[in-house]
């Protein structure tokens, strides 16, 4: 069966005319915010907004839900063997493509082999490394990937090379396991990937929504995918409106727009607005400053311990975030079985922050720029506060805006940064997927260590925790590593932010995630009233 619609892709030139999303047709068609996207392709896309569209286009053998909990998606089971080295999946009976194509295993391994390439560039790479024969496949050394093991067209067994508590959770980090068809990409060379059409407009999928269009930093159309397997999605078309926070809340109070991540000062102000609904949760993510540890000038942890101390980072949540955070001293922040290490605070101590830049003979000539996209309007606030708070001990640190095509070069591709200040991660979901950001294995671009901080203890005790089942051994085990992260300090830690969203009175069946650009996690089980 045919797409809905007829997928394009419409990427010209960005000084023409700005496009409008077509008119609502009724309660048939939803806007939700987006973010402008660098790349929407499971192999490459950093941002969770553009996971999420992945999802609801290509499908995923399984998705997470609102708190970060593998659930069935493509595949309707799943068993673990008891040392979790073993991992079955079952897809479901009959599946397709919306070009009418079968979806099958082999889906699901060409898009594994694809990931574990090096030659692709994927950032999945450092995941599937622990696939047991993926390193020799992806260096070239091997014809396959001995721990895929197609059992028939619906079975697939995944063997690791070593346990792994948390291997799903980390696979599915931001929206699931996301899958490629195999009949459609096959021909394209693992390192044509990245720059194909398709990675900007996938619009063969089995999702179920059908890429329509990308209209350049305007917005992207999906609809309502016929051939999906399962019970026929109410809202018939969604529209990822890009705009800036402000235009957004004003769509938002004219019903214009029916879905946002909320500015906090906003959420504030219309808590009592009686055609929005504002729905906060404690979310799974860290704000933080990306280090370049690789820059000789960060080297002595005495400055990096300095930056620490010299925010005041209670005194930002109290103000700018309106409380609607955490402060957190290391990547260990959850679940609730993992306790709470006791750890270095830094509390605010401009004087010590003095001192230790003293000792480390910081240069107080020397420039800093920390890069940033534009985002929240917080952000941008307390941006400005954490870079004065930084010039008052003595580092003359410059605020640079990039465009996500100019930071995924400098932070994902080409490690060309000094600080970056950004948030995200589902840390509290899983501890492991602290790995994920700070395991020697996962430098970038390979993974989404861009901070290209190495520590072998760190490493073999990452590795360790997820080679045991037990809980209460894992706990220990992350404590230790919350106490080396939180001495070395490889990144500044910020706070744990909540995740806050405004919701039309109109949108119905909407789950708050915890993760804040989760919000398409469950968007086929939407609908709209009059």
């Amino acid at each position: 069966a045919a797409p809905a619609a007829a997928p394009q892709a419409t990427t010209g030139d960005s000084s023409a005319p700005a496009a409008q999303a077509p008119a609502a047709t009724g309660a048939a068609d939803a806007r939700v915010l987006w973010s402008k996207p660098a790349i929407i392709s499971p192999l490459f896309s950093t941002s969770g907004f553009e996971q999420q569209v992945n999802r609801l286009v290509l499908g995923s053998v399984f998705k997470l839900n609102a708190t970060l909990e593998p659930v069935p998606d493509l595949a309707e089971s799943w068993e673990v063997s008891e040392d979790s080295k073993t991992f079955t999946f079952v897809l479901r009976e009959g599946l397709t493509w919306n070009d009418g194509a079968p979806l099958t295993v082999d889906d699901i391994i060409f898009t594994v082999e694809r990931a574990a390439d090096a030659r692709t560039g994927s950032n999945l790479k450092g995941r599937m490394s622990n696939i047991e024969g993926a390193v020799a496949y992806g260096n070239q050394e091997a014809e396959s990937i001995s721990g895929l093991t197609k059992v028939d067209d619906r079975t697939l067994t995944i063997t690791l090379a070593n346990p792994d508590a948390a291997f799903m959770t980390s696979l599915g980090v931001f929206s699931g396991f996301c899958v490629l068809p195999k009949h459609v990409l096959e021909g394209i060379a693992p390192e044509a990937m990245k720059e194909n059409p398709f990675s900007l407009a996938p619009t063969v999928g089995a999702g179920p929504y059908n890429f329509v269009r990308y209209e350049t930093d305007q917005y992207a159309e999906l609809a309502v995918n016929p051939t999906y397997w399962g019970e026929a999605p109410a809202v018939e078309r969604i529209f990822m409106t890009i705009a800036t926070p402000d235009v957004a809340v004003a769509q938002l109070q004219r019903g214009e727009l029916d879905l946002m991540t909320m500015p906090v000062d906003e959420a504030d102000r219309l808590k009592d607005d009686p055609t929005i609904n504002i729905v906060s949760v404690r979310s799974p993510s860290i704000s933080q400053i990306g280090i370049n540890n690789n820059r000789e000038f960060f080297q002595d942890k005495r400055v990096r311990q300095a930056m620490m101390y010299a925010i005041d980072r209670q005194g930002i949540v109290d103000t700018i975030m309106f409380g609607q955070a955490e402060i957190v001293n290391s990547p260990v922040i959850g679940p609730d079985w993992v306790g709470t290490p006791e750890v270095n605070p830094y509390p605010f101590d401009p004087e010590m922050a003095k001192t230790l830049l003293a000792e480390a003979g910081w240069d107080a000539n020397q420039a800093v720029d920390m890069i940033y996209v534009a985002g929240a309007k917080e952000q941008d606030a307390y941006g400005a506060v954490i870079q004065q708070q930084l010039r008052d001990v003595g580092m003359n640190v410059n605020l640079v805006l990039v465009e996500s095509a100019e930071l995924r070069r400098r932070y994902i591709e080409e490690n060309d940064y000094d600080l970056f200040l950004f948030g995200g991660g589902q840390y509290r979901a899983e501890p492991s997927l602290t790995a994920i950001y700070y395991h020697s294995k996962n430098l970038t671009p390979a993974g989404g260590n861009g901070t290209h901080y190495v520590n072998p203890e760190i490493d073999q005790l990452l590795d360790a925790a997820v080679a045991v089942s037990d809980r209460s051994a894992r706990a220990e085990i992350y404590d230790q590593i919350a106490k080396i992260i939180n001495e070395d300090v490889p990144t500044i830690f910020l706070w744990s932010p909540y995740s806050i969203y405004g919701v039309s009175q109109r949108l119905q069946g909407f789950e708050a995630p915890s993760y804040s650009t989760s919000v398409l996690w469950n968007a086929e089980g939407w609908s709209l009233s009059a």
